[in-house]
């Protein structure tokens, strides 16, 4: 028989050995890549979720305002008020990061003002924030709320003024109360426009409690959109403006 017709014998596998996979066939260089790759991606995803897991926004201050002794009535608020310790200011924003959604929320202490009720009508208002102390649970959320998108450096305050008198209802159950509307000039990062609020009345410990919120849509504001694509951070169009005033007699 010729030999060369005869069929190869098969090649056995020596002893700790095992075939060579197209992983350790890949330069190290490129092992090492892919590997970060993975982690990096690994890490966008899960990142996220852990930080929503853990984080928890404050309830949003009309939610949260005290209802005291039940009703408010007009002669309740009659007179002159200022604002007193414990009242805030702050905002909220839908906020996305990879697959998480949160709500970011910055508020802040630094609030004066006053207003005047005459005959049952709130006839002037004034108050004034700090935007220069606002502060939320990421500082680095706070670098970019005081810079690129607030620019409390060139616009440290934010003033409102009462632009139309407004009634007062005369007698409301604190529980069930609808909010009376107040309108007024808002100024914000150094554009003034009109705005509306809808503000609720409580008692609080013998002091009165004003609580309301707005909607401000950062282009119409010229604010720039907080969303960060780099960072895989996206933020709303818009976010709410609220607050929570503790005021006494003045």
């Amino acid at each position: 028989m010729d030999p060369s017709a005869e069929t190869a014998s098969p090649q056995t596998e020596s002893p700790g050995t095992r075939p060579v996979g197209r992983w350790t066939r890949l330069p190290r260089w490129a092992r090492w890549v892919i590997t970060a790759a993975v982690v990096l991606l690994a890490a966008a995803v899960i990142a996220p979720l852990v930080l929503a897991a853990l984080s928890r926004a404050p309830e949003d201050f009309v939610s949260s305002r005290a209802l005291g002794d039940g009703t408010v009535a007009a002669a309740d608020l009659e007179g002159r008020w200022e604002v007193a310790d414990g009242s805030q200011v702050g905002y909220r924003v839908g906020e996305r990061i990879g697959l998480a959604t949160l709500e970011a929320v910055g508020r802040t202490d630094a609030v004066t003002g006053e207003f005047s009720v005459e005959d049952g009508v709130l006839t002037e208002a004034e108050f004034v924030v700090d935007m220069t102390t606002f502060t939320s649970d990421r500082s680095q959320r706070d670098d970019q709320f005081n810079g690129r998108i607030m620019d409390v450096e060139t616009f440290p305050e934010s003033r409102f003024t009462l632009t139309e008198a407004a009634e007062v209802p005369d007698s409301t159950d604190v529980a069930t109360m609808d909010p009376f509307v107040v309108i007024g000039d808002l100024t914000l990062r150094g554009t003034t426009m009109p705005v509306t609020f809808d503000l609720y009345a409580a008692t609080d410990e013998g002091r009165l409690r004003l609580t309301g919120s707005t909607v401000i849509v950062f282009s119409e504001w010229g604010i720039p959109n907080p969303s960060l694509p780099a960072a895989m951070i996206f933020t709303d169009s818009d976010g709410i403006l609220e607050f929570d005033l503790v005021l006494a007699p003045a």
